[in-house]
C-alpha cells in the first residue's frame, strides 16, 4: 500500500531563481524552498504510510503555492493531495484537490491538466459512473501528448476496464493486449500487473478459465514482488471470482480467504466489504 501511493506522488523541486531586486529575489528563493522542503517532508510521510501527516503537509504548500501563484506546485500539490485522498477513501476530498486544475486548464501545463481528468476518471470508475469516466478518460486521452505526458499506458488500462465493465469484452481485450506490450516496452511493471489484472478478468468474462488463471498468476507475482497490498487484494478477488465462475468453489473460497486477511492489512473499506461478499458467495 505505501509503495503504491509513493508511485503516485509526483516529486517537486527547486525551479529557476527569481528576477528583481535581491531582497525580492531572496524572498522568491526562501518561498520555493519552504514548497520543496513540504513536499519533501509529505512525500516521506506517505512513504512510512502516515497519509493524515501527508495530507496536512500537502494542504499546507498547496496555500503557499496559490498565495505567490506558482501554477507548476499548484498542480504538483493539487495531484498529489487528491492521491492522498483517494488512498484514505475520502473521495469528495480528492475530487475538489482535482477541480483546482480542472476549472481552470488554461493556467496549467497541459499534462497536469491530463493528470488530473485521468484521476477524475479513476474516481468516477470506483463509483461506477460510466459517463463520468467516459468524460474525464477522453479529456485525459486528448491532454495527454509525450513526451511530457506519461500517463499513456495507465490511460489505456483505464479505457481497457471502461470497455470491460461496459461487457464490450473483444474491444476491451484488444486495449489491454496493446496496454501490456506498451508497459512492457516501457519496463512500467505496476501498469503491467494492471494490464494483466484486467486482461485476466476479461478471459474470465469470455469464459476462457486458463488464461484467465494464468494472467491473473502473473499480475499476482508482479505485485508481490512489487509489495503492493492493495493491488494483491484486487489480484486475489479477481483469481476468486474467476474460479466462481468456473464452478470451482473450494478455490475461490481460498482465494476470497485471502483477499479477506490481505484487505484488513490495507485497512481499505472497500476491498475488505468485497472480500467479504465473495467469501460468503462461496460458501
Amino acid at each position: 500500500m505505501r509503495k503504491t501511493l509513493a508511485a503516485l506522488i509526483i516529486g517537486f523541486t527547486l525551479g529557476a531563481g527569481g528576477c528583481g531586486s535581491v531582497p525580492q529575489r531572496n524572498a522568491a528563493e526562501a518561498q520555493r524552498e519552504r514548497l520543496v522542503d513540504l513536499n519533501d517532508r509529505a512525500a516521506h510521510a506517505t512513504g512510512r504510510g502516515e497519509y493524515r501527516r501527508a495530507a496536512t503537509l500537502y494542504r499546507e504548500a498547496l496555500r503557499l503555492a496559490e498565495s505567490v501563484e506558482d501554477f507548476r506546485a499548484i498542480a504538483v500539490n493539487s495531484l498529489n493531495l487528491a492521491a492522498i485522498y483517494q488512498a484514505l477513501e475520502e473521495f469528495q476530498l480528492a475530487d475538489r484537490a482535482l477541480d483546482r486544475l480542472l476549472a481552470a486548464p488554461a493556467l496549467f501545463e497541459r499534462q497536469w491538466v491530463a493528470e488530473a481528468a485521468g484521476r477524475k476518471a479513476m474516481l468516477a470508475m470506483q463509483a461506477g459512473q460510466f459517463e463520468a469516466v467516459e468524460k474525464w478518460l477522453g479529456r485525459a486521452e486528448n491532454d495527454c501528448q509525450a513526451p511530457a505526458c506519461r500517463a499513456h499506458t495507465a490511460l489505456l488500462n483505464l479505457r481497457g476496464q471502461l470497455l470491460l465493465e461496459r461487457g464490450v469484452i473483444d474491444e476491451a481485450q484488444a486495449v489491454l493486449a496493446r496496454s501490456l506490450a506498451a508497459s512492457r516496452a516501457d519496463g512500467n511493471r505496476e501498469e503491467e500487473a494492471n494490464a494483466l489484472r484486467l486482461y485476466g478478468r476479461a478471459a474470465s468474462r469470455a469464459g476462457e478459465h486458463s488464461q484467465a488463471v494464468a494472467r491473473l498468476g502473473q499480475a499476482l507475482d508482479l505485485d508481490k514482488q512489487l509489495a503492493l497490498p492493495r493491488k494483491i487484494a484486487l489480484d486475489l478477488l479477481a483469481l476468486g471470482e474467476a474460479e466462481l465462475a468456473h464452478g470451482t468453489r473450494e478455490a475461490a473460497r481460498d482465494y476470497a480467504q485471502r483477499a479477506l486477511d490481505v484487505s484488513r492489512a490495507t485497512g481499505s473499506r472497500s476491498l475488505l466489504e468485497q472480500s467479504a461478499r465473495l467469501v460468503e458467495r462461496t460458501r
